[in-house]
């Protein structure tokens, strides 16, 4: 796969001469851009089933730790992924900062 990070999105590329992604994770920075609103997960119909949503969860979170950030999950994917991998609790925002 290829990765492509942007300032609100995170996407997989089959290949490089690809147009459309095919899985990606939407996101807005809050926080002077400390905080990762993660507000949607979405595959491509033909990929889904194949474990590529959590696979592109996982590498969106070895980037926010690679920058030292934290995630708020609003995507209802990514909350679940959170409830179902306690060794990223971490990354999680604290209601209360």
């Amino acid at each position: 796969m290829i990765t492509k990070f942007t300032e609100n999105s995170f996407d997989y590329y089959r290949s490089e001469s690809d147009k459309k992604p095919v899985a990606h994770i939407g996101f807005s920075l809050l926080d002077n851009s400390q905080t990762y609103l993660v507000e949607h997960t979405w595959v491509d119909e033909n990929a889904r089933g194949t474990g590529l949503a959590g696979k592109i969860t996982k590498d969106f979170l070895a980037k926010v730790t690679e920058e030292s950030k934290k995630v708020i999950p609003l995507c209802p994917y990514t909350k679940k992924f959170f409830e179902n991998h306690a060794e990223y609790q971490h990354l999680l925002k604290e209601e209360n900062n």
